[in-house]
């Protein structure tokens, strides 16, 4: 076999395993949708810090239920109404990654609330949370919720 023939069956050989590795390996991108999703979220997040009860309505659905540690539920108004009373002073959200099925997507993720009230230490809530929004009138919104505490270690 000539030199040139080696050449060009490697060459072949190569983008074969390259295109082939390309088809394996998950994409690292957000989509359109995922990127919406996610800042819908993030309007959630700053109408919490900054007790914006407008937004907050805009973002939650009529139809939210929020499951909590101790087994209560709740829905948008109770979840309007217990925002508006935090001194919420930052969230930070990490590990977050979204799926999106059609016109639902789910937020899985982490989250460190920072809360402050005058005389008091300020605290901090680690949880660990799934948020699932519907596509409503082109609007995600927020129709449920469940949190859970994190221990320190994770």
């Amino acid at each position: 076999m000539s030199r040139y023939m080696v050449l060009a069956v490697l060459v072949g050989i190569s983008s074969i395993l390259i295109e082939g590795a390309a088809a394996v390996m998950p994409s690292t991108s957000v989509s359109a949708e995922e990127s919406a999703v996610i800042s819908a979220e993030e309007d959630w997040i700053r109408a919490e810090i900054n007790r914006d009860e407008q937004t907050l309505r805009r973002v939650i659905d009529d139809q939210f239920v929020a499951n909590s540690n101790d087994g209560q539920t709740s829905g948008k108004e109770a979840l309007i109404e217990t925002v508006l009373g935090w001194n919420m002073t930052g969230q930070t959200i990490s590990e977050r990654s979204v799926l999106v099925n059609g016109d639902t997507a789910v937020i899985f993720g982490t989250t460190e609330m920072q809360f402050a009230s005058p005389g008091k230490a300020a605290t901090t809530s680690r949880l660990r949370y799934t948020a699932t929004y519907v596509k409503r009138g082109g609007q995600w919104r927020a129709i449920a919720l469940h949190m859970a505490r994190r221990s320190p270690q994770t």
